[in-house]
């Protein structure tokens, strides 16, 4: 089973990663990215951080959507969500290492930008003490353990990451050379060189091509 926790922010006022990483070690975390980005909303649509909290290696399931994207779920939320504009979902199951890393990120986005964190699965807001007791907890109990990620998931998940980001270039490539052919086509047209249909049927696959990559980003996971 998995759950998601929210934290709803104001996009422009989102910290850099090495703002974030070195608040998060400002309140006694040893915690670091290892993934490279400059924002967290600089990552694809449905992606994956890795990090390092105490020496163990994991990566966050993150999905990122402007907050009228999933608004509509929480509708006891709106006055309360009413300054922020953006959502930063973290994906995760039993994975206590997993849950301390996301915990210790939504600290860090509370002290820099003020976000408001939500537990999806029962609408509960955690407040800042609520993380950091939650995370002391969950600390301990990895203190106990020997904890790792085995190298062949680390792998998997690398390779999953370079196979979005090569869809998203192939992806955006595709878009290029559609616009530029109904451009192209448009311009012709007016010369009356081609017939309308050309352009008619370039334009009409360009809107549905649209209006399918724009529900794949509005993909929310709520399990």
């Amino acid at each position: 089973m998995s759950m998601t926790l929210i934290n709803f922010v104001q996009k422009d006022k989102l910290p850099t990663k090495i703002e974030l990483e070195n608040k998060i070690k400002e309140l006694g975390y040893n915690f670091k990215f290892l993934t490279d980005f400059e924002k967290l909303d600089n990552l694809n649509q449905i992606d994956s951080i890795d990090c390092e909290l105490d020496g163990n290696k994991t990566f966050l399931e993150i999905y990122l959507n402007p907050i009228e994207e999933i608004i509509s779920d929480f509708p006891d939320l709106q006055n309360q969500l009413s300054n922020k504009d953006f959502g930063i979902s973290f994906t995760f199951g039993s994975d206590e290492l997993v849950s301390a890393c996301i915990n210790v990120i939504s600290i860090g986005l509370i002290d820099l930008c003020q976000s408001i964190v939500l537990y999806a699965d029962d609408e509960i807001i955690y407040s800042r003490e609520m993380l950091i007791q939650d995370t002391s907890k969950t600390l301990d109990y990895i203190a106990n353990e020997t904890y790792s990620i085995p190298q062949e998931a680390i792998n998997e998940n690398l390779r999953f990451d370079q196979k979005k980001k090569k869809e998203k270039r192939n992806n955006n490539i595709k878009d290029i050379v559609l616009w530029s052919l109904l451009i192209i086509s448009m311009i012709l047209m007016n010369r009356k060189l081609i017939s309308w249909h050309i352009p008619c049927l370039l334009l009409a696959f360009v809107l549905v091509k649209s209006i399918i990559d724009h529900n794949k980003k509005r993909r929310f996971k709520r399990k």
